[in-house]
């Protein structure tokens, strides 16, 4: 919760931008409030956006039903595949990009689970998922032009407590045949392991054992940092 709120305020301090809620922790009970209104106590994905332009400093939540991944996607991985299309500024998630890749957001589904944005030929991340691979027991992910995800530094810094080694480099997709593992990273879905990549299997189509321990790692760690939004009769 924490990390997620210093990536909403931190940029708007940077940019000279005052929010018309000041305080985190009174965003934390206006958030508590609206999750409150759900009925019997429904599960919720929430996305949190910050207006710069039009009224700057006005925060927008936007609630819906939290859809949770079948077993399967998690035991058998996930096929992705490849557009050109790249963020402007990777920096900041902005709102515009949704519209930007409207079109690549329509090839999402049946296989195709995700699309990657991609830079010269090299693998940048997805257009909702921040992208790991893994080549001769190293950890690798592009170190620049993406989206720093909560759930990207949250795997970064487990694999470093595990004494994985790690590199900073995008994958070039000439390079996806010595590629051993691949998995994906949100929020919302945590850690979800990749077989494919724009018809290229991954090694021999299973999720690997690198990935496999990273996801046992990752869901304990949310379990262990997870918080309460407030405390008191509004907690949650």
């Amino acid at each position: 919760m924490q990390s997620h709120l210093a990536r909403l305020y931190l940029p708007a301090k940077v940019r000279g931008i005052i929010p018309v809620v000041r305080r985190q922790d009174d965003f934390r009970h206006i958030l508590a409030e609206l999750l409150n209104r759900l009925e019997d106590n429904q599960e919720a994905r929430v996305r949190l956006i910050l207006d710069t332009s039009l009224e700057p400093g006005t925060f927008y939540v936007l609630l819906a039903p939290m859809k949770i991944l079948p077993d399967e996607v998690y035991e058998n991985g996930v096929y992705l595949d490849v557009s050109k299309a790249r963020r402007e500024k990777p920096a900041l998630k902005r709102t515009e990009f949704i519209s930007k890749s409207s079109t690549d957001r329509k090839r999402v589904g049946g296989e195709v689970f995700e699309i990657l944005l991609t830079n010269r030929g090299r693998i940048l991340e997805g257009m909702t998922s921040n992208f790991f691979y893994v080549r001769d027991g190293v950890l690798c992910t592009a170190g620049r032009g993406i989206l720093i995800g909560v759930t990207r530094q949250t795997v970064l810094a487990l694999a470093k407590q595990e004494g994985i080694e790690i590199c900073y480099k995008a994958l070039a997709l000439n390079e996806l045949s010595a590629t051993k593992e691949a998995f994906i990273t949100s929020s919302s879905r945590g850690i979800v392991p990749v077989v494919q990549v724009g018809g290229q299997q991954i090694a021999d189509g299973r999720v690997g054992q690198m990935t496999r321990k990273l996801m046992d790692l990752y869901q304990r760690k949310v379990l262990s940092i997870a918080e309460v939004i407030v405390d008191g009769p509004e907690s949650l």
